[in-house]
Parts: C-alpha cells; sequence; structure tokens
C-alpha cells in the first residue's frame, strides 16, 4: 500500500539526487512534486508519468517515473 501523502528520496545512480513529494490529486492520479524543478501527475495503476509544468528534462523524468513504478509494483497497484 502506498501511502499519500509522502516524500521519497532516492538516487538511482545516474548521478542526481530526487527528493519528491507525492500528493492526492483530485483530478485523478497523483501530484508528484519535485521542489523547484517540475511537477508531474503520475497513474499509478498504469505506470504513466505525465509533465504538469516546470523543467521538463526527460532524463529525470524516465528516472522518476522507473522508480514510482519500481514503488507501485512492490506494493501490487502496478502488474
Amino acid at each position: 500500500m502506498i501511502s499519500i501523502p509522502c516524500t521519497y528520496d532516492f538516487q538511482p545512480g545516474n548521478g542526481t539526487r530526487y527528493e519528491i513529494t507525492l500528493v492526492d490529486d483530485p483530478h485523478g492520479g497523483v501530484l508528484v512534486v519535485w521542489p523547484t524543478q517540475a511537477t508531474y501527475r503520475w497513474f499509478p495503476r498504469y505506470g504513466e508519468l505525465r509533465h504538469l509544468h516546470g523543467n521538463l528534462n526527460l532524463f529525470d523524468m524516465d528516472a522518476i517515473q522507473t522508480y514510482l513504478n519500481g514503488v507501485a509494483t512492490a506494493a501490487g497497484v502496478l502488474q
């Protein structure tokens, strides 16, 4: 089970450290806030991450999506 709101601090091995906060989105999905960088909407059941605003860096977006999908898979939300 993924407890929301929550904060994750991780280093995926690409030389970057990420600290993201997850918050329920009333419009569906989960808001992923990477402070001072970007905000995304993540759909845990589908493993999809959409950029909402801020810096669009596909390298960082892929690292965050891969990490979150791993969390969702471990929680049994994404199969």
